[in-house]
Order: structure tokens, then C-alpha cells, then sequence
């Protein structure tokens, strides 16, 4: 058996490295190669070459690096091998979904235990492991990527804290936007929308809560909308989601579907695992993965 670890050296604060070295020294008997991306988007380039050498009945893959590199990585890597994944960005929710906290803990299923299927979403240029966000959730990335706080708290060790303090600026420029979804065989048109989130997992910013039932093992997507004019329900929203009051909210509304149809009046800037796209029109269906996820 060998392990192919394909890692993202710069996803938050840079632990890569050091995670490797300690798996070669903890687990001698199992012959590690490692895969490093090079530059922005190297992800693609470096799957090709693993699976120029991947024996699939034998071998075992994982991924280090952010939610952005995980979603790079399996769009290209193919669906029906089994990966594994250890978070070393900055957000990290697909890792904190499935309860992941030591690489140790990864290792041991990734060694031990069987595949479990999962639903990822499939989108026409890849696929999304969390959530694709349009509204505020994209605005508090865009004001992020543009800025050197991120990387400031990320040396400090407190990336986290980046979504916070760019969530409290993004509530004071709330444009709002309309759109049509199409799920299933139901239509709806959405006006004044704070925000859109789509998405198979629980949660989303940091470890903001999308929906309490939502879950990357359940072969569904979970939409959670505000449609909001005033500052007061923005806010009213905003605590909703932080306070777990989901179920309760007068301003949160919820819809789960196997399919869905986004169309918007004009090109608008989405969040997609962390990371920015621009969309009018996007078609997503559930897709099933295969991934060592171990008891939880």
C-alpha cells in the first residue's frame, strides 16, 4: 500500500509540511508519497500525476489543504475512488461536519476502516463540498480576498476570526438580488434576497450553521434563504444562524431538493468553498462520493 498525500502548502496557516513529516515518522511501515501544489490552481495537474502511478485496489489518497483545494481536487479526481481528507485551511467546514480533529484520527481511517458514500454537488465546472453562496456570504469573501487582514490573522493563527470581522462590514453595503430556483418540479422567485446559500453540508463561514439536519451524508442539498429589506432583519438573520435558531427564525427559510436551477438577472459573484465565481446560470444535482469517514 502506498498513501498519496496531494497538500496545499499555503492553505491557512501553512501546516502542511509539518502534518507530513509527522505521518512519516508515526506510521514507518506505510510508504508515503507527497504531492505539493505549486501555484494557484496546481491542484489539477497534480492529480494527474498520481493517477499516472495510483493503484486503486491497493493504494490510498488524501488531501491536505482548505475547502477550496478539497473541491479543486475532486473535481478532477474520478468519483468512484475513495479519498480522504484532513483540513489545514482557514474555514475548514467540511472538516468540522464530519467531526475531523486529528490527523492521527484521518490516518486511522484512512488505514482501517471502509469507504462511506457521501453527496458532494455537482456543478458543470467541478463539484462543491460545501456550500455555493450568493449575497452576503460571497460579499464577506470578496472583502476578505481583497484585503491583507486575512493573511494578517492567519500568521497570528487566528484566520478564523477573518468571516467575523468581515461579516460586520458586509452587513452595512447589503445590495440585494433576486433569482430564480428551479427545484425539483418547483419554481420560485426570490426578490430582495440578503442571501442564498445551496449546500450538502452543515456548515458554512467558519462553522456558521446552514441548516441543523443538513449533512454531507444524506444524498440531498439543503437551500436556506433571507429575504430581507431592512438592517434590523439582516441582523435578525445573522443571529438566527449564529444562535442556532434555525427552526425557529421568522426571516430563515428552508428547502431540500435532489436538483436545482439557479438563474440571476445578471452576472453575480458567488462564494464556492471559499473561493469566488461568477455565475448567471448554474444547474447542480447531487453526486455521490466515497469517503473514509470512519465512526462518528
Amino acid at each position: 500500500m502506498i498513501v498519496y498525500i496531494l497538500a496545499n502548502p499555503l492553505a491557512g496557516n501553512g501546516q502542511a509540511f509539518a502534518i507530513i513529516k509527522d505521518i512519516q515518522k508515526t506510521y514507518p511501515q506505510v510508504r508515503i508519497e507527497s504531492y505539493l501544489t505549486q501555484r494557484r490552481d496546481d491542484e489539477y495537474r497534480q492529480v494527474k500525476e498520481i493517477l499516472s502511478v495510483f493503484q486503486e485496489n491497493s493504494d490510498r489518497f488524501l488531501i491536505l489543504g482548505g475547502d477550496g483545494t478539497l473541491s479543486k481536487v475532486l473535481s478532477v479526481w474520478p468519483r468512484e475512488i475513495p479519498f480522504a481528507y484532513y483540513p489545514t485551511g482557514s474555514g475548514n467546514d467540511f472538516a468540522r461536519a464530519t467531526g475531523v480533529k486529528d490527523w492521527r484520527q484521518v490516518m486511522e481511517h484512512l488505514l482501517e476502516t471502509a469507504p462511506v458514500p457521501i453527496c458532494v454537488l455537482e456543478v458543470p465546472d467541478g463539484v462543491v463540498v460545501n456550500s455555493l453562496d450568493i449575497g452576503y456570504p460571497a460579499r464577506v469573501i470578496a472583502h476578505s480576498e481583497k484585503s491583507a487582514v486575512k493573511r494578517w490573522f492567519n500568521r497570528l493563527k487566528i484566520g478564523k476570526l477573518t468571516y467575523i470581522f468581515f461579516g460586520i462590514f458586509g452587513l452595512v453595503n447589503a445590495s440585494q438580488l433576486s433569482a430564480l430556483v428551479k427545484t425539483n418540479d418547483q419554481t420560485r422567485e426570490l426578490e430582495h434576497l440578503f442571501f442564498l446559500s445551496i449546500a450538502n453540508n452543515t456548515y458554512f463561514g467558519g462553522g456558521i450553521m446552514i441548516w441543523p439536519e443538513a449533512h454531507i451524508t444524506k444524498p440531498q442539498m439543503d437551500l436556506v434563504y433571507v429575504s430581507a429589506i431592512s438592517m434590523s432583519q439582516r441582523i435578525t438573520a445573522l443571529l438566527d444562524l449564529i444562535l442556532k435558531r434555525h427552526k425557529r427564525s421568522s426571516v430563515l427559510h428552508h428547502v431540500t431538493a435532489e436538483r436545482v436551477c439557479l438563474r440571476l438577472p445578471h452576472e453575480t459573484v458567488a462564494q464556492v468553498d471559499g473561493e469566488l465565481q461568477t455565475i448567471t446560470e448554474v444547474a447542480i444535482t447531487c453526486q455521490t462520493r466515497y469517503y473514509y469517514l470512519g465512526k462518528e
